[in-house]
């Protein structure tokens, strides 16, 4: 149970405002179907889609030297450093995910932005890989 809580509050550093939006927005939308679409701001999804876009990359790095200083044995660092990005590629998976839906037909043009989750994947790993 701790180690959820520190995993979650570590990703709020940096991605505070993507998972407010999936955690507030799922639910709208698989309890109102599809005219829940219609409430969801644009601008608001492009503005998250770029900032994610920007600085995934040195969020994860700041996570990265964040959980090993906290935690003097390196290999449980390193488990919760996994757990941590795992979720964080959950997270952005469930935002992709939401935006399929609201824009089934027709992608956004600030979808050309969104981050491959493999790219990300593979930026884990070279996180995990450094044991």
């Amino acid at each position: 149970k701790q180690r959820e809580l520190f995993v979650e509050e570590e990703l709020l550093v940096g991605f505070s405002k993507m998972i407010a939006f999936v955690q507030q927005t799922e639910p709208h939308l698989t309890s109102k179907g599809a005219g829940a679409a219609t409430d969801v701001n644009v601008q608001v999804v492009e503005s998250l889609v770029m900032d994610f876009a920007s600085s995934w990359k040195s969020n994860i790095d700041q996570i990265n030297r964040d959980v090993l200083s906290y935690f003097s044995n390196f290999r449980n660092g390193m488990e919760i450093l996994k757990q941590v990005l795992t979720q964080l590629l959950l997270y952005y998976t469930r935002f992709q995910d939401i935006i399929r839906k609201v824009w089934r037909n027709k992608p956004p043009a600030f979808a050309k932005n969104l981050v491959n989750t493999t790219v990300i994947l593979n930026e884990i790993k070279k996180h995990a890989m450094a044991i």
